[in-house]
């Protein structure tokens, strides 16, 4: 058999946020060659040995996902009933090399994030595809089990498909305070990634606030628009299902501009209210796994507090 060619960047026109149901469907997609083990490795243009992808979910107990950073395991050494520890890692390990010749190269590495992966940042089932990383570093050291285990710093790369617009990031840093203000007129951007496309679909084109299923005239369809609760760019939210909401226009620029924000529990509390008026929930749908840590974050950026927060 001949050996495996490591491809590195994105596969064909598959966008990040592209969801799959098996690891079996990743592999025949090309984002990962491997039915269980986490790295995907195969030889580069040299004919060294390489990473070209990753596989994150329900792997080593030492791994952290922050999103665009992750501190990844190496392979080896792991009792694959229990999922912990027994042995020491090492470099000659083939997925081990890999990684570290795709840092010493600059590799890209497609990132793969599975269900029993990190709550806030993965699929509620199957398999996603969130992009590319860059192995930036590695490093030996004692793992929580005592063993030696080999570790490798991972950050998001930002790209053609995966990149904050130059105009999102103007706004954004003119919330944040880092610009200089000045009169402008800017047009609202309104993503359309995978994941916004099936969270709008799960809820039926229909705002999760208001209810209003706004009917596109002479087409007979339903538009609604993909609202990141932490926002992308400068606030580093993620384009994950847990951080969308399917909102109607007017809803999207409220919560975008702070005029809305939702509490633990899902009430939508309105700032400027006049007076009491009915309790409004956000309407969920199940499969829809609405972070709470996104809803805090986007309170912590509008600096809201108090108990109704």
């Amino acid at each position: 058999m001949a050996a495996y060619r490591a491809v590195f960047g994105h596969i064909g026109d598959i966008l990040p946020g592209t969801r799959f149901d098996s690891r079996e469907e990743v592999r025949a997609a090309g984002l990962h060659k491997e039915k269980q083990a986490g790295i995907s490795w195969g030889l580069d243009a040299d004919g060294e040995r390489a990473a070209d992808a990753i596989v994150l979910s329900d792997g080593y107990e030492d791994d952290v996902d922050q999103w665009d950073e992750i501190t990844y395991t190496g392979a080896g050494g792991q009792n694959p009933n229990t999922k912990r520890q027994v042995a020491d890692q090492d470099w000659e390990n083939r997925g081990n090399a890999g990684l570290r010749r795709s840092r010493i190269q600059g590799y890209p590495v497609r990132v793969i994030r599975g269900y029993q992966g990190e709550n806030d940042f993965s699929p509620v089932s199957g398999y996603r595809y969130d992009g590319l990383y860059k192995v930036e570093c590695e490093w030996m050291e004692a793992g929580n089990a005592g063993f030696q285990i080999c570790r490798f710093a991972l950050r998001r790369l930002v790209d053609d498909r995966q990149e904050i617009s130059p105009i999102e990031k103007q706004i954004q840093d003119l919330l944040d305070g880092r610009a200089p203000r000045a009169t402008a007129t800017v047009e609202r951007i309104v993503r359309d990634t995978a994941v916004v496309r099936r969270v709008k679909r799960w809820h039926d084109y229909t705002c999760q606030i208001c209810r209003l299923a706004l009917r596109v005239s002479g087409s007979g369809e339903n538009y609604a628009e993909g609202a990141h609760i932490q926002s992308l760019g400068a606030n580093r939210g993620p384009d994950v299902d847990g951080n969308v909401l399917c909102l109607c226009p007017n809803c999207h620029v409220r919560l975008d501009r702070g005029a809305l924000y939702v509490t633990d529990d899902f009430e939508v509390i309105d700032r400027y209210s006049e007076g009491p008026g009915p309790r409004v929930y956000l309407r969920t749908v199940e499969g829809h796994r609405i972070q709470q840590r996104f809803l805090r974050a986007h309170r912590r950026f509008w600096k809201i507090d108090g108990p109704a927060a």
